[in-house]
């Protein structure tokens, strides 16, 4: 049996002018500030496929609404399992080092612009007119897995929002420490936790964050960071990990019996407060079923 191995004729990115133009570029990866809840809508889809071998990319639009209004409009991609280059492969393209990436590239040099850019630009935009569907700018050389994944779903959550999405979803931010914040996410369903996630985010320029050896990583998240290097035994993402399976097999963000390292790692010791006030407003809105 043959097996066909697609030849891709796009642009020779192998061959690409290698550029330094992160002095030139800016994007923000803060996450919405404050408290969020609402009915809770997610679809995703994947998109660009090169031939058989590659599923494409994987594109994910998050959005919460609540009382008519949007409360947060959130899209994010992975790269393709097969991007043609091997660290990238699967990233997050948001909160991991792809934009720093993409700041090597010839073709960024000539966009003047990241992924980052365009999707942050049209989540304002849907936010600020609170509108999922119809025209919006977009950011010139950043716009393609906008126009090809985050505007065809956002067309399809926004045909559900007239009826009750049957998941609830609260998060909440908090600074941690000078230049990172830590932020916790978390979905019930029918009155029960079905997912709960902790990440940490850094801020947007290293002059805002006070801990040196922190300094490197900024514009990225603890999870998302290839490069980022754990203070605790098991590792940032496993530990982040471990706390949202427990989150779900007990039913609480703060009583977790089964968790096996106490107390928390130093970067993980500011999680118990964070999850404290969230469920205090969880438990207030009587969602929760106990």
């Amino acid at each position: 049996m043959k097996i066909h191995i697609p030849i891709c004729h796009a642009p020779n990115y192998r061959r690409e002018k290698t550029v330094s133009i992160l002095d030139r570029l800016f994007w923000t990866v803060q996450p919405p500030q404050g408290l969020i809840k609402g009915h809770y809508y997610r679809e995703e889809m994947r998109f660009g496929s090169g031939g058989n071998f590659d599923p494409g990319h994987l594109g994910i639009l998050e959005v919460v609404y609540r009382d008519g209004k949007l409360r947060m409009v959130e899209f994010n991609e992975r790269c393709t399992p097969t991007y043609y280059v091997n660290s990238q492969q699967d990233m997050s393209k948001r909160l991991s080092n792809y934009c720093f990436f993409q700041a090597t590239k010839g073709r960024t040099e000539k966009t003047g612009a990241v992924i980052v850019n365009g999707m942050t630009h049209v989540e304002q935009q849907m936010m600020a007119e609170n509108r999922l569907t119809g025209a919006f700018d977009l950011v010139t050389g950043a716009s393609n897995s906008i126009n090809r994944a985050m505007l065809p779903l956002a067309e399809k959550i926004a045909a559900q929002l007239d009826q009750p999405s049957g998941k609830l979803y609260y998060g909440t931010t908090m600074q941690v420490e000078e230049g990172v914040t830590g932020r916790l996410q978390v979905v019930l369903e029918d009155g029960r936790y079905v997912s709960s996630f902790y990440d940490e985010i850094f801020a947007d320029r290293p002059e805002e964050i006070a801990d040196p050896d922190l300094k490197r990583y900024y514009r990225q998240s603890k999870y998302y960071s290839p490069e980022y290097i754990s203070t605790s035994a098991l590792g940032f993402n496993k530990y982040s990990d471990l706390i949202g399976q427990m989150v779900v097999e007990n039913q609480s963000l703060t009583q977790l019996p089964d968790l096996i390292l106490d107390p928390y790692p130093a970067e993980m010791g500011r999680y118990p407060e964070i999850a404290r006030l969230l469920e205090k407003e969880i438990l207030a809105d009587g969602v929760l079923r106990r």
